[in-house]
């Protein structure tokens, strides 16, 4: 998650962008895969049993809507990376899935016993309960500088670690200069 969010920031797509190279990259490795576990015969033997009618309508809206969805799932997501901290959308990962807990305990019957519901919630609560620490401002770590480098000390005083971007910016001491 942590190189990801880095990509995220650093390459300079936008979200859209993102999303399209995902489903790109996603849609030249498909076909390797169908035929690698097989499914491809599954498709045939599907075509075949429709004989004349193998195009339904019900089926198309379906597929499509579940395409659309897939992209919506995908740009929020690549949206949220862009917000917030690896860690933190790590955690909303994991909190989201008790939904789809929720869910299937109250309709299936094949579900975790009562134990794994408990260790589950246990962890939902530590997601909940989780939250980014806090530097303190002012207080920076030491930056290896370049050999090369013909600063004095004097002008690295001015030089501050923006934390945000990680990199480092000038700051109101050095306009003393």
């Amino acid at each position: 998650m942590v190189y990801i969010k880095h990509i995220v920031t650093n390459l300079g797509l936008n979200t859209w962008g993102f999303v399209l190279y995902n489903n790109l990259l996603s849609l030249m490795m498909a076909p390797f895969f169908w035929f690698l576990t097989g499914e491809y015969k599954s498709l045939f033997t599907a075509i075949e049993s429709r004989g004349e009618r193998w195009f339904q309508v019900d089926a198309f809206v379906a597929v499509a809507l579940s395409c659309v969805f897939g992209l919506l799932i995908s740009f929020f997501g690549f949206a949220t990376r862009k917000a917030i901290s690896a860690t933190a959308f790590t955690v909303t990962g994991v909190v989201n899935k008790f939904l789809t807990v929720a869910i299937n305990v109250l309709i299936w019957d094949k579900h975790s016993s009562p134990f794994g519901l408990i260790c589950l919630l246990f962890t939902i609560a530590g997601g909940v309960l989780y939250q980014q620490s806090v530097t303190k401002k002012g207080i920076t770590a030491p930056q290896h500088e370049p050999e090369s480098s013909e600063q004095t000390k004097d002008d690295n005083e001015g030089i501050e670690l923006d934390e945000e971007k990680q990199s480092l910016v000038p700051t109101s001491k050095s306009s003393n200069a």
